[in-house]
């Protein structure tokens, strides 16, 4: 019995060197009247099978007990640690975290949305090499109904940047705009931080992240889970805020310009595509009409777009497809197009008798 229990202690003692040894992942939890689904959220992240984190929970500005389960939560773990702010919205809550943040990777999860319990300990396997960046692995959305859609790689890859951003601007995307299903090394974001004030602050970040990356892994592994619910961020009625996705797209193509002149006409597809997303979103709101003059000029915009993208051979070899649809919806409107089809059906059939 005692040589079994020198070597359970053994066991533990080396089991313990290798946590010492382990590189610290600081988890950034921003909460905001999420007091329903923060104890999941936060569950999911203490009960990793990769031990050595720093959580910290920014209260921003809850006016329901969010703020006082965060205290709550932080009495059961050591390793949390609990920010109350006023409130400042998303990147805000995020950059406070970032700000005392001490780990050699950052994590950002919203505090309604839950891990997989392995979640770092896969990432962390790939950050072996100092080459690696960012690893950005599969996302799960989930609707309240419980559908579940997964979003990741066919496969596991390693991208170096030029390769890392023709995925996020082509058509695959598999790299996700979300940060909540990345691994990033802290250098990433020394003299960066998330933009306040706007919505789709993962977008107008990471092309300035990956300007930074020696190498991405896109993992082939659903680690992170999204819920869509009513009355988040993202789901919201029409408004010109809508349009910060495209002031992204526009600022990427500037930066491609600038940088990545060869991936010119897939940062243009990628301008065109935010267009159309936007057009899309803003003609299928219930408040639609107050945005008229906003839809014809999204129109317009869709067009021109279309006649720089179709003279890059190697984008309309890959998303020709794709351009023509969405320059015929923006040319005859989104409504006409039915209409049409219905009439060609009807043409085509006339000269069938």
């Amino acid at each position: 019995m005692k040589s079994m229990r020198s070597l359970e202690e053994r066991q533990f003692s080396n089991q313990k060197k290798r946590f010492l040894v382990m590189s610290k992942i600081s988890v950034v939890i921003p909460c905001y009247n999420v007091e329903p689904y923060l104890e999941r959220c936060v569950s999911s992240v203490i009960g990793q099978t990769y031990p050595e984190l720093e959580i910290i929970l920014v209260d921003d500005g809850s006016t329901d007990a969010t703020g006082e389960l965060c205290d709550k939560l932080s009495k059961t773990d050591a390793r949390i640690k609990v920010i109350h702010k006023e409130n400042g919205g998303l990147s805000d809550a995020r950059n406070a975290g970032i700000d005392v943040a001490e780990g050699e990777f950052y994590s950002f999860v919203d505090g309604d949305d839950y891990l997989e319990l392995d979640a770092y300990e896969m990432m962390t396997k790939e950050m072996k090499s100092g080459d690696v960046s960012l690893v950005s692995a599969g996302i799960v959305v989930e609707n309240i109904n419980g559908h579940k859609h997964i979003n990741m790689s066919n496969e596991s890859l390693i991208l170096n940047r030029e390769e890392a951003f023709l995925n996020l601007l082509g058509p695959t995307r598999t790299i996700g705009q979300s940060s909540c299903n990345k691994l990033f090394r802290n250098h990433l974001f020394q003299g960066l931080r998330y933009k306040r004030g706007i919505i789709n602050e993962d977008m107008e970040i990471l092309p300035k992240i990956l300007d930074r990356c020696n190498h991405v892994v896109l993992l082939n592994k659903p680690v992170y889970h999204y819920i869509r619910r009513s009355g988040s961020i993202t789901e919201s009625e029409f408004s010109i805020w809508k349009y910060q996705g495209i002031r992204n797209a526009y600022d990427t193509l500037d930066l491609c310009k600038e940088k990545y002149p060869q991936l010119g006409g897939y940062a243009h597809y990628y301008v065109m595509d935010s267009l159309f997303k936007t057009y899309q979103e803003l003609r299928r709101s219930s408040n639609c009409n107050t945005f008229w003059k906003q839809e014809y000029s999204l129109r317009l915009r869709i067009i021109r777009e279309y006649f720089y993208c179709s003279n890059q051979d190697d984008v309309m070899y890959e998303c020709g497809e794709r351009i023509k649809n969405m320059a015929i919806i923006a040319l005859f409107g989104e409504n006409l197009i039915p209409k049409l089809v219905s009439l060609k059906h009807r043409i085509m059939k006339m000269k069938e008798r």
